[in-house]
């Protein structure tokens, strides 16, 4: 990858998954259709591509910087002082990042050692990055722990804490349930209705086996031989490592000579004594999936929907949904095909084909298109709902990615100014059932066929014209709703009612409230109080001692061995007693359901970050 050697010590590989194939090259027409910013038509058209004649602004300030102000439409007047400064490293999406952002007044620097910086976005995740983050002060891509979600393992240990917790709530409410009597027994956790995104009241909890496929960690023994011994050949297996891209070191598993060559291969890795000092690091860092062998075929071809979850801001949370496309196999599918290009449906599988370059643009297609050819073949042949695609899917995939993210939210990092945009893979099953099958962190942005020029400059600039929009509104205390830059995207997450301590994160700013809201509470002086000490928070509950869910064979044991991180509990520490932790409270009915203190502080324990004054944040006063 082009960043990785220019962002020096690297915590996590961060690749971009490719499904769109390699650098697509300058052509932005669909930026300016697709931008989601008011402004002029064609807007981030004028400029040339981010690579091509992009000067280094560690030199003298140009005369006129690039660009219209998105705005205003007007030429940038010749600024006194350099900056504001932006960097992306890599070339993913290099070209709609450079171009908005230079349509804004910012100079684009090349040198990632430098910390004066208003945005960074990096293909690969450095330490150094987050060791030198100005929070409250700099906009940088990637939480620096989304490998909860973006990694098979870590995904799936989050789903697995998250669904043992939702056992534990649920054993502590059937025993409340049975104290009160069938008369006063409240509703069990599948009987809690899907709310619309965005709508903070009991939503229905997922269980993970009804959206995710059966799979094993195959660097833990007891899962590995839980495995090895129900494995027969009437089902077929998917290996995948657990931290990779593009379709690199899968395989399928059909049969027992090669689930037997599996097993000796992970036993000789696991007595190498080498091994023993970096277990994480050797080939048995996998896991193995349920493959899923009946699919929902277009014309007889595999496909599978790539949507996007953005966390725009992390103080308070804000998570959307947005609509991606479809991405289909050059060849029909064929089950028993051992040509993997048959069944994995990322571009990068598909550019093998010597047809691909004349038929790439049939290998992606959008959600409109997706809709029509599901209306028109089995609409009614199925009795499915009319425009099932954004109806029943779109609100399954909804759900879905809201149920990764609170799985998730306890373990996050958090500071203000961090945000992230992964990329969602869901397969349909010829039942139509929709399953996640992994998520990605840096999607691929590139545009190299018409669909993603329509799709991928929408997706960067409403992005970051989100995490712009929610930074500023939480640096100045304002209320998040309505925002203004929000088109394409629905509202998953609004994290302004989270009102408990969570456990994790680091936010040592404070968000004070509106000045008038607070003289409002009171018609007298104010009345002397200690000063709030960054990062503090009131003291939660002590935690659920961690427990593994039951798999067949050995009873498993909690492990650690994911790179050093404990497992997701997925308990959210709300110190609400036996409320469940998926039930998000509802913004009116919030004090009535807790008696908060005087001094407790929203968005679980957040400390506000305290509003900077416009010269220390000179890119941001005007936004």
């Amino acid at each position: 990858m082009g960043s990785s050697q220019e962002e020096g010590l690297s915590c996590q590989p961060s690749q971009p998954d490719h499904d769109a194939g390699g650098h697509c090259g300058p052509d932005l027409e669909g930026a300016g259709r697709a931008s989601a910013t008011p402004g002029p038509p064609g807007l981030l058209t004028s400029h040339p591509p981010a690579d091509s004649d992009d000067t280094d602004a560690s030199g003298p300030p140009a005369d006129l910087l690039e660009g219209l102000l998105l705005g205003g439409g007007k030429p940038s007047p010749p600024s006194p002082h350099p900056g504001p400064f932006f960097y992306v490293g890599g070339n993913n999406g290099a070209a709609i990042i450079s171009s908005y952002c230079k349509s804004k007044g910012w100079q684009r620097i090349r040198d990632s050692r430098r910390e004066d910086y208003m945005l960074k976005w990096c293909e690969v995740k450095s330490r150094d990055s987050y060791g030198s983050f100005r929070e409250g002060e700099q906009l940088l891509y990637q939480l620096p722990n989304n490998k909860l979600l973006t990694t098979k393992i870590g995904l799936l240990s989050t789903l697995r804490g998250r669904a043992w917790a939702m056992s534990k709530a649920s054993k502590v409410s059937g025993g409340t349930q049975a104290r009160l009597g069938k008369d006063a027994a409240a509703p069990t956790l599948e009987d809690l209705p899907w709310t619309s995104p965005g709508h903070l009241r009991p939503q229905r909890v997922l269980r993970m086996e009804e959206f995710f496929p059966e799979t094993y960690r195959l660097d833990l023994k007891h899962e590995r031989e839980a495995f090895f011994t129900l494995f027969d050949e009437t089902q077929i297996w998917i290996c995948k490592p657990t931290a990779s891209n593009q379709g690199k070191g899968i395989f399928l598993l059909r049969n027992r000579e090669e689930v037997a060559a599996l097993q000796a291969k992970t036993r000789s890795v696991e007595d190498d004594p080498i091994h023993q000092k970096t277990p994480f690091r050797g080939p048995q860092a996998r896991v193995v999936q349920r493959y899923i062998q009946n699919p929902l075929l277009l014309d007889g071809r595999k496909f599978d929907v790539r949507s996007y979850l953005l966390i725009a801001c992390t103080t308070p949370y804000m998570i959307f949904f947005s609509h991606g496309y479809a991405r289909l196999t050059l060849s029909l599918y064929d089950p028993h095909s051992s040509d993997l290009s048959g069944h994995l449906t990322n571009q990068f599988m598909q550019k093998k084909s010597p047809l691909y370059v004349l038929l790439k643009e049939d290998t992606v297609w959008s959600m409109e298109h997706l809709n029509r050819y599901i209306n028109n073949t089995f609409w009614k042949a199925r009795g499915l709902p009319k425009d099932w695609v954004f109806t029943t899917l779109t609100k399954r995939m909804q759900q879905i990615m809201a149920h990764c993210f609170l799985a998730a939210k306890a373990k996050l990092e958090c500071k203000l100014g961090y945000f992230d945009l992964i990329g969602c893979d869901f397969l349909i099953d010829d039942n139509f059932k929709v399953w996640l099958l992994e998520m990605n962190s840096n999607p691929a942005l590139h545009t190299n066929c018409e669909v993603l020029k329509e799709v991928i400059p929408g997706v960067v600039i409403e992005t970051l014209d989100l995490a712009l929009e929610t930074f500023q509104k939480s640096l100045r205390g304002q209320k998040m709703l309505p925002l203004l830059s929000q088109h394409r995207f629905v509202l998953l997450h609004n994290g302004e009612a989270d009102v408990w301590p969570r456990l994790g994160g680091s936010c040592s700013l404070r968000r004070r409230l509106p000045l008038p809201t607070r003289q409002a509470k009171s018609s007298g002086p104010p009345t002397p109080r200690a000063p709030d000490q960054p990062g503090a928070c009131r003291s939660a509950p002590p935690p659920l001692a961690p427990q593994r869910p039951q798999l067949p064979g050995p009873s498993p044991d909690p492990d650690s061995a994911h790179e050093g991180e404990p497992q997701a509990l997925g308990k959210e520490q709300s110190g609400t007693g036996d409320r469940h932790p998926e039930q998000e409270p509802s913004p009116g009915t919030a004090k009535e359901e807790r008696k908060e203190p005087k001094n407790a502080r929203p968005w679980g324990g957040h400390p506000r970050p305290t509003p900077h004054t416009p010269a220390t944040l000179p890119a941001f006063r005007d936004l």
